[in-house]
């Protein structure tokens, strides 16, 4: 993936334009050096871009997510029947993303940390799916049509359905859980 150019599900999916009130500085410089680590480690021998794009997706995600993961106001139709056990969906594909851009870096010797920071905010966006949605949505490579996926706004749900969802996905998970704290509308 060249830079500026948006994942493969975005031409699919209307992808939302954030506030980043809770991106800071301060997160720009701990995914730098999260970008450094990565390149270091895809430098070893037997060590694959994939396996090096882990240490961003598996190991240090748990301390940094709260900060960049974005929900995009997106639920699955089936996901708000409460049916299944339920997933915060990378519909951007952020593992196969960054496992290109990973690649890329290494075959032309090239290092940009800027646009690792600017992958990981692009593509650290989340809808709410179901689990089994969620493998639907990798088989497809990010096509929630060919997945059968289909999507409705926040806004569209009932109180009740906003309380679970936020409580269960969004509350601790997302950084910008708070903009869809559930109201009661008077």
């Amino acid at each position: 993936m060249a830079a500026g150019r948006p994942c493969r599900a975005a031409a699919v999916l209307r992808v939302k334009n954030f506030r980043r009130h809770t991106i800071d500085s301060n997160l720009n410089d701990e995914l730098s050096a999260v970008y450094e680590e990565i390149m270091w480690l895809a430098a070893r021998p037997n060590v694959t871009p994939s396996v090096a794009r882990s240490w961003y997706t598996h190991a240090t995600v748990e301390r940094l997510k709260k900060r960049v993961r974005m929900f995009t106001g997106r639920v699955s139709k089936q996901a708000s029947y409460f049916e299944e056990e339920l997933r915060l969906e990378h519909f951007l594909r952020i593992q196969t993303t960054l496992t290109q851009l990973v690649e890329r870096h290494l075959r032309d010797d090239y290092r940009d940390a800027q646009e690792f920071i600017e992958t990981i905010k692009r593509c650290e966006q989340v809808h709410i799916v179901t689990r089994s949605e969620n493998y639907a949505a990798m088989k497809a490579k990010g096509d929630y049509q060919d997945a059968g996926i289909e999507l409705v706004d926040w806004s569209s749900l009932d109180y009740e359905t906003q309380s679970k969802l936020w409580q269960k996905m969004l509350r601790g998970k997302v950084a910008n859980h708070d903009e869809y704290q559930p109201r009661r509308h008077s």
